[in-house]
Parts: C-alpha cells; sequence; structure tokens
C-alpha cells in the first residue's frame, strides 16, 4: 500500500508547519541480538517460525501446464538504502516477464496519484475533531510529539481520524524524510526496473480500496497504536531494524515468532504486529482473484508485500491452490 503510504503523508506535510522530519536513528536488530546473545532462545524462535507454512523466501516461481513460468516476489514499503539495488535473481524475473502486477494501480499510472491524494483528503480529515478524545490524558502529550517529530502539529493532528495518525505513526521519521527527497522504496525499485525493461505495468488494487482498508482500522487499535508507537521511543527503531533485518535475510514471515513467540520487544512492539495484520486483512484473495487471468497465460512478475506471501491464508499458498506448482527461488 505503498502509494496510499505516499499521497498520505504529502497530505500530511500539506496540512503541517512543515517540520523537518528526524534523521534515522540506529536500532537494535532483536532478532540479530538474540541469536549473538541468547542461542537456546534462538533455537525456540527458528522452531516457531517454520511453523508458519512459506515464512522463508522472497521470490518464487510459478508454473502450470508448460505456460511461461511466472513470478511472485515479495517487497517492503521501505527505502533503506541497504534495500538497494534489487537482487538479480528478481530483475532477471522482471526483464522476462510480459506483464508486472503490483499493489496499487496508482503507483502504475502516474495520473492516479492525484487522485489518492484527492482521496486522503477527503476522508482523513474530521474537522470537529475526534482524536484526541480517544487518548487517556496521560498519554496525549506523547503521542501529540510522534505526530510533531513526524511533520504533524497538534491543530493539525486535532482534525485528522485516528486511523490515518496511526498510518503516519508507523512510518519512521527517516522515511518520511527519505520519500520527500524522490527516495525509492523496493516497490518503486520494481517499477522502475519494469518500464527501463519495457515491459507493462498494472496494478491490483484501487487507491480508494488501499485507503478504505486502513479507515477500516477500529478506533480502539488506532489508538493503541498512537499510544504504543509514542512510549516505544527508541524502541521502535528497534522494530523497524528488526523488520529490515527479517526482509533482508528472507524470512520476513518469521515476524509473528520474533514479536508473540519470543515477546520481543514486550506488549507495545506486538501492537505494530496488530496493526500490520489488520491492513492485510482481507486483501491476499483480492490480490489472487485479480492476478489469476494474467497468471494463467503466463509470464508474469507479481510483486506485492513481503507479508502478503507466508502463511495457510497467503499467496504462496493461494496460487498452489489454483494448480501452480511454486518453488522458492530466492
Amino acid at each position: 500500500m505503498t502509494a496510499v503510504r505516499r499521497a498520505a503523508m504529502a497530505l500530511a506535510l500539506v496540512a503541517a508547519t512543515i517540520a523537518p522530519a528526524l534523521a534515522c536513528s540506529g536500532g537494535t536488530d532483536l532478532v540479530g541480538r538474540l541469536r549473538d546473545e541468547e542461542p537456546a532462545r534462538f533455537a525456540a524462535f527458528e522452531a516457531a517460525g517454520r511453523k508458519t507454512p512459506n515464512a522463508e523466501g522472497l521470490l518464487w516461481r510459478l508454473s502450470k501446464d508448460g505456460r511461461a513460468e511466472s513470478h511472485l516476489f515479495g517487497t517492503i514499503h521501505l527505502s533503506d538504502p541497504r534495500l538497494a539495488p534489487l537482487p538479480a535473481e528478481a530483475l532477471d524475473a522482471i526483464s522476462n516477464a510480459r506483464l508486472v502486477l503490483v499493489e496499487p494501480r496508482d503507483s502504475a499510472d502516474p495520473d492516479e496519484a492525484g487522485k489518492a491524494l484527492k482521496l486522503a483528503s477527503q476522508m482523513a480529515f474530521r474537522p470537529q475533531g475526534r482524536t484526541l478524545g480517544l487518548l487517556p490524558p496521560q498519554d496525549r502529550v506523547a503521542v501529540m510529539n510522534l505526530m510533531a517529530a513526524r511533520g504533524v502539529p497538534e491543530m493539525a493532528a486535532r482534525r485528522l481520524e485516528p486511523w490515518f495518525l496511526a498510518m503516519l505513526a508507523t512510518t519512521p521519521t527517516c522515511e518520511i524524510a527519505r520519500v520527500d527527497t524522490g527516495a525509492l522504496n523496493v516497490d518503486r525499485m520494481v517499477i522502475e526496473a519494469a518500464r527501463a525493461a519495457g515491459r507493462r505495468v498494472s496494478g491490483l488494487e484501487d487507491a480508494d480500496e488501499q485507503m478504505e482498508t486502513l479507515a477500516a482500522v477500529p478506533p480502539e487499535l488506532a489508538a493503541r497504536v498512537l499510544i504504543d508507537t509514542a512510549r516505544l521511543g527508541p524502541g521502535f527503531s528497534d522494530f523497524i531494524e528488526t523488520v529490515i533485518n527479517l526482509y533482508r535475510d528472507r524470512r520476513i514471515g518469521f515476524l509473528s515468532a520474533a514479536l508473540r513467540d519470543l515477546d520481543l520487544g514486550g506488549p507495545r512492539m506486538r501492537t505494530e504486529l496488530d496493526y500490520f495484520e489488520a491492513v492485510l486483512a482481507g486483501r491476499n484473495e483480492r490480490m489472487e482473484q485479480r492476478s489469476r487471468d494474467a497468471l494463467d497465460q503466463g509470464g508474469v512478475f507479481v510483486a506485492v508485500g513481503a507479508m502478503h506471501l507466508p502463511g495457510p491464508d497467503g499467496l504462496v499458498e493461494r496460487f498452489r491452490a489454483l494448480g501452480f506448482t511454486v518453488e522458492s527461488v530466492l
């Protein structure tokens, strides 16, 4: 849902008395620390992670009945420099595809980006305001400081929906700064590689669908995200560093094992995972259904957030249920 996030961040900056986003501060990879310092607990983490089907792997080959091979690639909606360039195997698969499918149609079609921004402005603003009323008095200052660090002062935050603020809260300040300077996240790298190879790019979801998914986050969860992210303080950097390194290790499906089974980071960090899962709900089925016709013709490169791939309801299992042989490449 990267394009909707870009539109939302742009809207937030328009609403704000533009404040400079904070630079990235070094977080700690909690899984890496566990591996180095507590080998027994790390072994328990490994065992827990492998209970999730298809928890390892970012690039998967889809084959069926002699048709041209297709590929499924898991992205991450971040532009951390360590995520570039795309793996050579992914670039090869893109260059050999006839069609590249990404999450949002407005990423594939620049003309749709303006519509996404307009939609965000329509859905995110509540002139009467109600966000502060959801927050316990003792947490309001911390949450307003969190929003200020993301370029949104209190007067603007008061007029924004809780779900919108929650989305901003889960976006690192350094990511906002990088996007503002034109940095490419992994999704955009896929699109640019496809265009450089002369491949057609299309999207699986409309901006209004993605915005509705964000808006469907219950107010209680949105408030918990705001409070727990604010209270995590530097621990939020640990969460982001852990996610990035699990992605780089091609093991994003182990995130639940880290935060739930091993309780790395504690209950406030589990709230971040609860939010991740809330904005995934129902979208795997939609992506599967909308990619079926293209996959039936073969030669497709599907690139969506890596969290959509693992698990019994993930796209790897869903494509297998359609009769494809799905094998890990990377």
